[in-house]
């Protein structure tokens, strides 16, 4: 929590990237701090994004009966016309692009969300986007291992929340 606040904290470095991503996504004009570029560039230059068509931008998601909620970074149908479920991560070093591991429980989530409000929507695939100085990686993982995860996830949650 050391580096989260201040100019150059890890959370303007996150907010700035994400804005970055959601207003090149859809369309919008880009301006951000250029200390922020050597993250910006190689995300914006992504493969995933190039022909990509845009399903849905920082969309929000609730689970009613377990009284949570969340929006995932986009939903996007790929060159390949598959529906892609992506969240976006940044770390603060190159080295720290290889170490950064996907996002697998947080994507269940919001493919368990996705399934209760969406049902004839079927992901293809969830991928989480780690950007870093120089380098962008993307995380490829498949839909229902995701959901497997998250949902032993919450099951240990609820086995361990205490009464109150």
């Amino acid at each position: 929590m050391r580096y989260k606040d201040g100019p150059d904290g890890w959370a303007a470095r996150g907010n700035a990237c994400h804005k970055a991503l959601e207003t090149h996504l859809s369309g919008e004009g880009i301006i951000f701090d250029n200390k922020w570029a050597p993250w910006i560039d190689p995300l914006l230059d992504c493969p995933l994004f190039q022909g990509a068509e845009v399903l849905a931008l920082e969309h929000r998601l609730c689970d009613e009966k377990k009284s949570l909620g969340g929006s995932f970074d986009f939903l996007l149908k790929d060159a390949d016309g598959k529906l892609v479920l992506g969240d976006l991560k940044t770390v603060s070093k190159k080295p720290a692009v290889k170490r950064r591991e996907p996002a697998t429980k947080q994507l269940g989530a919001y493919v368990a969300m996705l399934n209760t409000h969406y049902p004839f929507l079927f992901i293809d695939q969830c991928v989480t986007v780690v950007s870093g100085p120089g380098e962008c990686k993307v995380l490829k993982e498949d839909p229902n291992k995701c959901l497997g995860q998250w949902i032993d996830a919450w099951n240990y949650f609820e086995i361990t929340l205490e009464d109150w």
